[in-house]
């Protein structure tokens, strides 16, 4: 097999027959202009601006400014965010073996073409749909079936792309490219990047679509009231109708929201973080149990083999204890006569001449091969009858050859199944110590393929160490500050695990079980509630303990870097991989850790607690405008005769008190937990300003109405309650104040009462009579403490809430209604 030549790659490129990506991580530049610009509140907007330039009033117009302003932002933001992270995409972008011009190289699988051939190999995720020509391969299509089995492929058998490789190692031909794959033509499943649920999407879309609902019918309906029931001119009931739904549009509040996200995830990929689901960064906020891989994650991912130890039926554990020194940690361990006897030195030729022809033989990919390999070397002086690559489902390698039988190493629990009492008792010693131990069997019986043969002995232990990464102690140690529980779950010997972890600093290390234990589901159920420590779990358990993690409650992060975790991956609520990891894993999580270093984890979640914490307070300000709006809209068309504001009064408001100070308040870094209550938090931050606002200015409106009957008095003693109210909530809101909200909240103030001043004849700001002043004097001293006394009675209320015991009795009817 030579593969294609240049001169029919390019022919190929040139006829579009090239594997495309058709899910990128980002937008389009076209994408991003679209979405930023064709929205229903812009449409509104335009409607708008049109309505008050039809009616002369082009001092209210200004408004389009602010809105331009915005969308231009949201936009330069979006694209700059997007540059960032296409170039970081490159560098976790999938690599594949392709035959070329009769040589091997690795090559981006998005340039695969049409005929290529691939080279896969274990761990390697199936980049488009292949036909096998020459090797075998055990591929597992869960991601797109939902059937977990791994089903063996063999020369002229079929490979779908999204499957992934979990053992052996074969040259593939591409039959299908970019959309033709079988993954694309059922959406992609097989990449699919989860849409997990938010709390934060769905909570802003519950609002936006509720205030879409009712925004029309009001503005319709007052200008009903005003142009026919009162008698305002066209004009005058236009510019009435177009403040009050300016008023209720939340203008910011969506492009907050996006910038804040993508901002997020641009100072996430200066870390070497690459986001692939923006939403994921809430989502990982919010996380209270974190499931960590051991291999890569806790440890470094390499591993050292310290020991080769003959088995012999007569040692026991307690002749090892008194043989060997197993006090020292690990890392202090040597190959020195003082801590091991050394083995017979003809023994230790004779097992790496079968581990070296072993070695030649196995294409294994992972810790474990890379550390035989760099202690044993290849040696091809026996003849092979049948390999048996690693599987994570049967935990085992190895083959058979011609006069020598067969030869197997693994876990102890899977190449005995029945039990090896002596075997199981030394496994049990050295795992205590942090070993973990491969054991190396010999059958007389050459094997014909993955099943254990009978007269399976053991014949050589070997005793491996992990390096535990030097910043683990201090990620685990965050991670318990915070309240997130962590679950190591892992493949190896659970005692090897717990020791592992324990040296790392994970409480409750010793609370651990073996997976192979725990026969039905509610044993299950009971050990991810109880334990902390998995050993000996299977990739379709890793996947069955975050769904029951999930099923009790929790909001669960699952971090990864083999094949072996991808099912559990797809399952979590935030996943994360490791760029060092397999394709598979790299391709299905949420999120990838270029530097592949379990240290950054600390930053994703403080950098999602901010995102979230500062829409929320935003939030909050832009609800007060839209409930008040729609507050005083209700009362103009049942009470009132004049709506109490213009539209360029209600710009400069939403200007000093909401659109520039949340802007400037949300580059704080407020690194709060968050819990799951995000519209219950800002409806109680905007309620009681909302409220005080709409009861101020239905005072100013009946005093106007019954007393002065001035329109201009109305719209000035509105336009000053109402701004300085709202720059009350502020305080409320963003409590407590610290110098930089100080600075912001009152050099707001200031700058609205000098555009006042300044801008009077453009705002239409009129002299008030004594009465009116004393009025606003009043309702300007007391609004700011009614506004908190509202605010602490909710705090109250919902603290009460939280008890179980004394719930009140306004929320124990709502849980009668809910039931």
């Amino acid at each position: 097999m030579t593969g294609l030549t240049n001169e029919q790659v390019n022919q190929r490129i040139e006829e579009g027959q090239v594997n495309a990506n058709e899910n990128p991580n980002t937008r389009t530049y076209k994408q991003i202009i679209r979405e930023n610009t064709l929205t229903f509140f812009n449409f509104l907007n335009i409607v708008l601006l049109v309505l008050v330039l039809l009616v002369g009033s082009y001092k209210n117009s200004m408004f389009v400014f602010v809105i331009i302003i915005n969308t231009v932002i949201g936009i330069i933001q979006e694209i700059r965010a997007k540059k960032t992270i296409d170039k970081l995409a490159i560098l976790a972008q999938s690599k594949v073996s392709v035959l070329r011009e009769g040589a091997v190289s690795s090559i981006s699988t998005e340039e695969l073409v049409l005929d290529d051939y691939i080279l896969l190999k274990t761990g390697d995720q199936v980049p488009a749909d292949a036909r096998v020509l020459e090797g075998s391969l055990e591929v597992n299509e869960s991601l797109l079936t939902g059937e977990a089995d791994n089903l063996a492929k063999n020369a002229g058998d079929e490979l779908f792309s999204g499957s992934f490789v979990t053992s052996g190692e074969a040259y593939c031909q591409v039959v299908h490219v970019g959309k033709d794959n079988y993954a694309a033509q059922i959406t992609s499943e097989a990449k699919e990047f989860k849409r997990h649920n938010s709390e934060l999407r769905n909570s802003l879309n519950a609002i936006l679509k509720v205030i879409s609902i009712i925004i029309v019918p009001l503005g319709i309906l007052l200008f009903y009231k005003q142009y026919y029931l009162v008698g305002d001119s066209i004009g005058g009931a236009v510019v009435s109708t177009v403040a009050a739904v300016l008023g209720m549009i939340p203008e910011g509040l969506v492009l907050l929201t996006s910038v804040a996200l993508t901002l997020g995830s641009l100072v996430l990929a200066r870390k070497q973080t690459l986001v692939q689901e923006l939403y994921c960064i809430e989502t990982l906020a919010r996380v209270d149990t974190l499931c960590l891989d051991k291999t890569g994650t806790i440890t470094e991912g390499s591993m050292c083999v310290e020991y080769i130890l003959p088995f012999m039926e007569e040692d026991t554990p307690e002749t090892v204890k008194n043989d060997i020194n197993l006090e020292k940690c690990s890392e202090e361990l040597s190959h020195t006569e003082t801590v091991y006897p050394q083995p017979d030195q003809s023994f230790v030729r004779e097992i790496e001449e079968i581990m070296g022809n072993l070695m030649a033989v196995l294409k294994d990919e992972n810790a474990t091969a890379d550390a035989l390999r760099k202690r044993f070397r290849i040696k091809k002086n026996l003849t092979l009858k049948c390999a048996v690559p690693f599987s994570s489902d049967r935990k085992y390698s190895g083959a058979s050859f011609a006069g020598q039988g067969t030869f197997l190493m693994g876990a102890a629990q899977f190449l005995f199944p029945e039990g090896n009492e002596t075997l199981t008792g030394l496994c049990g010693r050295y795992a205590k110590e942090g070993f973990r131990i491969l054991v190396l069997a010999h059958s007389e019986t050459e094997a014909e393929g993955p099943e254990l043969p009978e007269g399976l002995k053991p014949i050589a232990l070997f005793l491996l160490t992990d390096v535990i990464r030097a910043e683990a102690p201090d990620t685990l140690r965050f991670f318990d500050s915070q309240g997130v529980d962590l679950k190591v779950i892992s493949g190896d010997d659970p005692v090897t695990v717990a020791s592992i972890a324990k040296k790392a600093g994970l409480k409750n290390a010793d609370r651990y079980v073996d997976a192979t234990t725990l026969y039905t589901q509610e044993d299950l159920e009971q050990a991810v509630a109880e334990c902390s420590v998995f050993g000996r779990v299977t990739p379709q358990q890793k996947k069955a303990m975050v769904q029951a993690l999930k099923a009790q409650g929790h909001t669960v992060a699952m971090t990864g870097d083999g094949v072996n975790d991808v099912l559990a991956l797809k399952e979590a609520d935030c996943s994360v991989a490791m760029a060092q990891g397999s394709d598979a894993a790299k391709n299905i999580a949420n999120v990838v850790l270029l530097d592949s270093n379990f240290a950054s984890m600390p930053h994703i979640v403080n950098q999602g607690r901010r995102v979230v914490n500062n829409i929320r307070t935003a939030a909050s300000m832009f609800l007060i405008k839209t409930i008040f709006s729609v507050c005083l809209s209700l009362l103009t068309i049942f009470f009132g005769s004049a709506y109490p504001f213009e539209p360029i009064q209600m710009s400069l408001i939403s200007a000093c008190a909401v659109g520039i100070p949340t802007f400037l308040l949300a580059q704080e870094n407020n690194y709060d937990k968050i819990d799951h209550t995000f519209l219950r938090h800002v409806f109680m931050n905007a309620f009681p300003a909302a409220i005080t606002i709409t009861a101020c200015v239905f005072v100013i409106m009946e005093v106007c109405q019954g007393v002065y009957r001035s329109t201009d008095m109305l719209n000035t003693a509105c336009f000053l309650v109402t701004g300085w109210n709202y720059m009350a909530a502020l305080k409320t809101v963003y409590a407590p104040l610290n110098t930089y909200r100080k600075v912001i909240i009152y050099g707001m103030q200031f700058i609205f009462f000098m555009s006042s001043v300044v801008l009077q004849n453009l705002l239409t700001l009129g002299t008030l009579e004594y009465g009116m002043i004393v009025l606003v004097f009043i309702l300007m001293t007391f609004s700011p403490i009614v506004i908190e006394i509202i605010t602490a009675w909710l705090k109250k209320m919902y603290a009460r809430s939280l008890d179980k015991e004394n719930p009140g009795k306004f929320f124990e009817f709502l849980a009668k209604l809910q039931k």
